[in-house]
């Protein structure tokens, strides 16, 4: 955690340094927004990692979290994704406005990696709506009596030898 935090000191002081002060005539609004809304993110962030990763004490000492693993796949690694995109974006914007469009790599990856689980709830959620009213029309009265009549089979008593 140490470097990432002088890693996040150096990329925001630099972009702080390089745009808000020596460049500050060709900054616009627009940039000025987009940076401080992805900071507040990144921090949001950053400082959320640094909270579950630290151990924590009862009042008398005693141990009872010992923390998040940070290497650990999931929501951390998404957190960890999302800072080290956002310290890309702000060390390319120094070089070119385009650097912004980056940002579009996050949702472009977060349907390609959620995008299979969400079809697939949609079509079993969609196709149980469809077959259960056609089941319940489309029923006959031998299908009720198979139906009582296997109820009737599994409710005997068996006997083994």
């Amino acid at each position: 955690m140490a470097i990432m935090d002088k890693a996040y000191l150096a990329v925001n002081a630099l972009y702080i340094i390089v745009r808000f002060i020596l460049q500050y005539r060709s900054i616009n609004w627009t940039e000025a927004i987009l940076y401080l809304v992805t900071v507040v993110i990144e921090s949001f962030l950053y400082l959320n990692l640094y909270k579950v990763s630290r151990p924590r004490y009862d009042p008398g000492g005693i141990l009872i979290d010992s923390g998040t693993d940070l290497s650990q796949p999931g929501l951390v690694s998404y957190m960890f994704d999302f800072i080290y995109v956002s310290w890309l974006v702000h060390l390319l914007s120094l070089l070119t406005k385009w650097a912004w469009c980056l940002y579009l790599a996050i949702p472009v990856y977060l349907a390609y990696a959620f995008g299979p689980y969400i079809l697939q709830l949609i079509r079993s959620q969609s196709g149980t709506a469809a077959t259960e009213p056609a089941t319940a029309a489309g029923s006959s009265d031998k299908d009720k009596k198979r139906q009582e009549k296997k109820e009737r089979k599994q409710q005997r008593v068996k006997y083994s030898r």
